[in-house]
């Protein structure tokens, strides 16, 4: 009898010291926890955005964004409304501030050639024509923008286009139309309120004039209808501060675009469903 009484007293003494075995491990398990977060918290700035950076480009990669390399570029698109905006608070056009490298890149060195040769002959109609204070040509990611101010083209609160201009916007129209490039006419006001029987806003004044010099160009200077469209954008792209008379006059304007290839190949799937060849 005494001796299973020993056995059974050493049983007990085994079972009550069976969880020191957990208990270290979790000991040694939260140790080496802290560890990792201690030596995380020290980890150098610089050499953590260097990683990031790092992981950031194998991303952009992966998600088919090609060098030029590789044949084409994403262009860089604002982040939000701030950085479309300049300190005076407007609204800046896309691809004004766009350098040679970025456009060649974008559009490629071949089309940005082309698309300068047809800017060069066009200024030399408007210093002929006497036009070179109120008229300005610019190559951006959409392709050549003529700008045209408001004041020389129609009257104050009028789409009609003053009849001696009509010849000015002819030949614009003369050269454009040997581009087989979809042309965008946009129409822009100030932000000057408008309330007539007509136009009951600056929406239906802009959008008219745009739509009147696209009339013109496909009455009288031989534009296919299926290549041009009008938009008007009122007062809501700004190029410069309405708050002066200055900036009033630089957001008065008619702009004229022959469509790069990337613009005009989504402009030729909104009007076909096709992309063009």
């Amino acid at each position: 009898m005494a001796k299973k009484h020993k056995e059974k007293k050493h049983s007990e003494e085994e079972g009550g010291e069976a969880w020191l075995l957990p208990y270290s491990d979790l000991m040694t398990l939260l140790l080496a926890v802290f560890i990792v977060l201690f030596a995380v918290s020290k980890v150098d700035q610089t050499k953590a955005e260097e990683i990031s950076n790092a992981f950031k480009g194998m991303f952009e990669s992966s998600s088919g964004v090609m060098s030029e390399g590789e044949g084409s570029v994403i262009p860089r698109e604002p982040n939000g409304v701030d950085e479309m905006k300049g300190e005076t608070g407007e609204n800046t056009e896309a691809g004004n501030a766009v350098s040679q490298e970025e456009l060649e890149a974008f559009l490629g060195k071949y089309e940005v050639n082309n698309l300068q040769e047809l800017q060069t002959r066009l200024d030399a109609i408007f210093e002929h024509e006497e036009m070179s204070d109120l008229v300005s040509t610019n190559v951006d990611l959409r392709g050549l923008v003529i700008t045209l101010n408001n004041a020389i083209v129609f009257n104050s609160g009028s789409a009609d286009i003053k009849p001696e201009y009509e010849s000015s916007l002819i030949k614009i129209a003369d050269i454009i139309r040997l581009v087989n490039n979809h042309i965008r006419v946009e129409g822009h006001t100030d932000n000057r309120p408008i309330n007539t029987s007509t136009y009951p806003s600056n929406w239906e004044l802009s959008t008219a004039r745009a739509a009147g010099v696209v009339r013109l160009f496909i009455e009288k200077g031989k534009i296919a209808p299926e290549r041009v469209v009008a938009v008007g954008y009122g007062e809501y792209k700004p190029v410069a501060d309405n708050s002066t008379e200055e900036g009033k006059e630089k957001n008065r304007r008619i702009d004229i675009i022959v469509l790069s290839e990337k613009y005009d190949n989504l402009e030729e799937q909104f009007t076909t469903g096709k992309v063009k060849n």
